[in-house]
């Protein structure tokens, strides 16, 4: 007998895992932050995410995209990704 509820329980668990394999399901937190990244890195920031302390993570990041990477940086920064945004001057092709 205990070795059915055992197998049951198993059951219930892996079936638990597998319907609950979303992305959303399972975050990807950020836990430490990069206060100083250099402006050249910056510059290669393809977009940004907001982490939020309010939502399932424990700390306020931005996640950085760059190229395959993602970095976890202090949200003061943003004002700096927007600045630079800003001035960054579009490619002229001839």
């Amino acid at each position: 007998m205990e070795l059915k509820a055992t197998s049951l329980l198993l059951l219930t668990c892996v079936a638990i895992i597998i319907l609950t394999e979303d992305a959303n399901a399972i975050p990807t937190c950020c836990l430490t932050l990069s206060r100083s990244i250099p402006r050249q890195t910056l510059r290669q920031v393809k977009r940004y995410d907001i982490q939020s302390r309010s939502g399932r993570c424990e700390i306020d990041a931005l996640i950085l995209h760059i190229r395959d990477k993602k970095i976890c940086a202090h949200p003061k920064l943003r004002k700096v990704l927007e600045k630079l945004k800003r001035n960054r001057k579009p490619n002229k092709r001839s």
